[in-house]
């Protein structure tokens, strides 16, 4: 798959940082982050839906994983049954799902990736979207820079 990373030219793992949880936050610090470049609904069109920094779309560059890169898929709430999590004492346990992001990488785990457009949840409230909230669309997040392939 062809992953599509906006913001930068060029691929510069110098400035790869090292995942790490982030307090109250359903997304990790760190990381690279990208969308599947055919994503139904990928980072540039939710930037243009939303006018979110739309000025940093006109840089980008494609990259795909090592053949024997570990990639968790999630695609429905359900997925995330199972998984490590970390509790932050202001976020309520119903509101949504905080990944331990460093035990994932440190158990082998080497990146992400989020299908939101594919969940099919009928409550809203119970689905993907809102259990990791912040993902606002289909996006992978390496975890381990060393698969990163840049085209």
């Amino acid at each position: 798959m062809v992953y599509i990373h906006y913001g930068a030219t060029k691929y510069d793992p110098e400035k790869v940082k090292p995942i790490k949880n982030h307090p109250m936050m359903a997304k990790p610090e760190g990381g690279l982050w990208g969308s599947p470049k055919d994503a139904v609904r990928g980072w540039k069109e939710w930037c243009e839906g939303n006018e979110f920094h739309v000025e940093r779309l006109e840089h980008s560059f494609q990259f795909t994983l090592a053949e024997n890169a570990n990639i968790l898929h999630l695609g429905s709430a359900a997925d995330l049954q199972g998984l490590p999590t970390v509790v932050h004492e202001l976020v309520p346990v119903s509101m949504w799902v905080c990944l331990d992001f460093e035990k994932l990488a440190a158990d082998g785990l080497d990146a992400i990736q989020v299908n939101i457009s594919g969940d099919t949840t009928e409550n809203h409230r119970e689905g993907l979207y809102w259990k990791l909230y912040g993902w606002d669309c289909d996006s992978i997040v390496v975890l381990n820079k060393e698969i990163i392939v840049e085209i």
